[in-house]
């Protein structure tokens, strides 16, 4: 409204036309609403009239399946001394609500190991969400090698999903990784006295293969193995597992664990 002297005169502003903003306001028409329009509008009304005072349906419940691991292992000791303090540790905080572990350290090999791994999961009543076959390459045909992987794939359905998690040559390159990138293949015979000097650095004395602690004293080291074996991942791209050496895919099933331990388990030195 504008005011000249003692006279008062309105001024329209403008209507911007076909649904056009001005000065934020979008402008209404004049037009009367549809006889459909109004029908709905009242029907809809009448529905939420008619619902008030009612009792609200319940929410429905969904069961959680929580995750289940097993992990079978071609050795009897140092393969599942390592991953038993990852049962013990995960086990324990969640009391098998959201995720429980199971170790199997079976002494068989490659396709034979993978059989065992699939009979333990179909027998077991409760069932598996992720099974995971830990094996080496040791002297064993490149062809039964690969053929777990191969194997692994044609296994897994929605409810379980079979894993390969091999090393070439032999597990110990694993814990190398913990202390060094190394990607020239190496004899089975030098993974000792390799591990040996790094361990004496450390003052942890010599390497053994019935060591129960070396889960505990390579923790803090896990993110630096975990880099290692995806730098030895980008080096094979498109080989087979028998041609890859060294090489490991065990990096794959300690993060598929990791965020199950407490933060501690990552440690800070990246390399």
């Amino acid at each position: 409204m504008r005011t000249t002297g003692n006279t008062s005169r309105v001024v329209m502003a403008p209507i911007p036309t076909s649904g056009a903003c001005w000065n934020g306001a979008v402008a209404m028409s004049n037009k009367p609403p549809k006889h459909s329009e109004v029908k709905k509008k009242e029907s809809t009304a009448k529905r939420m009239r008619a619902s008030w005072g009612k009792p609200r349906a319940a929410a429905p419940s969904i069961k959680i399946r929580p995750e289940r691991y097993l992990i079978v292992t071609e050795g009897t000791k140092t393969e599942p001394y390592y991953f038993e303090s990852f049962r013990k540790r995960i086990n324990a905080g969640y009391h098998g609500e959201y995720v429980t572990l199971r170790v199997c350290g079976m002494g068989d090999n490659t396709v034979s190991l993978f059989e065992r791994a699939r009979a333990i999961a179909i027998a077991d009543p409760d069932g598996f969400t992720q099974v995971w076959v830990v094996y080496d390459k040791d002297s064993f045909p490149s062809r039964d090698f690969n053929a777990v992987e191969e194997r692994c794939a044609s296994a897994s359905d929605k409810g379980t999903v079979y894993r390969a998690a091999w090393t070439n040559e032999a597990f110990e390159l694993w814990y190398i990784l913990h202390f060094a990138y190394v990607d020239s293949a190496l004899d089975r015979g030098s993974y000792e006295p390799i591990l040996t000097r790094h361990l004496c650095a450390e003052g942890f004395g010599r390497y053994e293969k019935n060591r129960t602690d070396m889960f505990d004293i390579l923790e803090g080291r896990m993110r630096m193995a975990i880099s290692n074996a995806e730098r030895l991942e980008k080096l094979n791209r498109g080989l087979a597992p028998a041609d890859s050496n060294p090489g490991t895919a065990v990096h794959l099933l300690v993060k598929e664990l990791l965020p199950y331990l407490n933060s501690g388990a990552l440690g800070d030195r990246v390399e």
